[in-house]
């Protein structure tokens, strides 16, 4: 079968109509709508907590208390799909509200102290110690996190949609491609461990390659409302972890 007639794994709406429609807190599905979003994009906002001078605990507490005080706040409801860039949006947000001490405090008043995600923190602490602090902004930071983020979602979609097609084999050895340092691996290797052609390999490694740029680009418009905006918000992450 082609593609067209596979399950699309892609994002079907933008960031914008998930937080629009988290915001609804009349919706039966406030709850899970807003624990996706918080699960997706923590990670850029506890390093830009840790890049502000945090300690580990105290920018995982920020994180939860942000979460928290979106869930209980129409903080979501009032948000303005026009502002643009979800990106930008949601870490105006965090600043606004680590600016706002008693803001937090509230916040972890309304949580008694109850943790609404379970956070990697040594995970994130190791992407934080793999990058010098030195000349780090707390906001280049959150950029570096957020495409990384936009990245692994855009590999994981594709991943997904190899193992619907029955090919999860294929997928995990051709991913090594996607890499930049996988200049030294020869096709050959791969074509003898898959029991392949050369040709086929390299026919393999292009649609591979294809596949990921059109799910980069379609997790990249999930957080613009633009259209237009998607090429220049894909160049700026990519400039982010250059």
């Amino acid at each position: 079968m082609g593609d067209s007639n596979e399950k699309n794994f892609g994002f079907e709406t933008t960031q914008w109509s998930l937080v629009l429609a988290a915001g609804d807190q009349v919706g039966k599905s406030h709850n899970d709508l807003l624990s996706d979003l918080c699960q997706r994009y923590w990670r850029p906002l506890y390093g830009f907590a840790r890049r502000s001078g945090q300690s580990t605990q105290a920018a995982e507490d920020s994180v939860q208390a942000f979460f928290v005080h979106l869930l209980s706040s129409d903080a979501l409801s009032i948000a303005d799909r026009k502002r643009g860039r979800f990106r930008t949006f949601l870490l105006s947000s965090l600043q606004n509200f680590m600016r706002n001490q008693h803001a937090r405090d509230n916040a972890l008043r309304r949580g008694g102290g109850r943790r609404l995600l379970s956070l990697d923190v040594r995970d994130a602490e190791g992407a934080l110690i793999a990058e010098p602090a030195t000349g780090i902004s707390p906001e280049a930071e959150f950029e570096r996190h957020w495409a990384l983020t936009v990245l692994e979602e855009a590999l994981s979609l594709l991943a997904r949609r190899y193992a619907a097609r029955g090919k999860p084999e294929l997928f995990d050895a051709l991913s090594t491609y996607l890499s930049l340092e996988s200049g030294h691996v020869k096709y050959e290797e791969t074509a003898s461990k898959l029991g392949m052609t050369l040709g086929a390999v390299k026919v393999a490694v292009h649609r591979l390659r294809r596949e990921y740029r059109e799910q980069l680009r379609h997790a990249v418009a999930a957080t613009v409302e633009d259209e237009n905006d998607v090429t220049d918000e894909l160049e700026t992450l990519l400039k982010a972890i250059s």
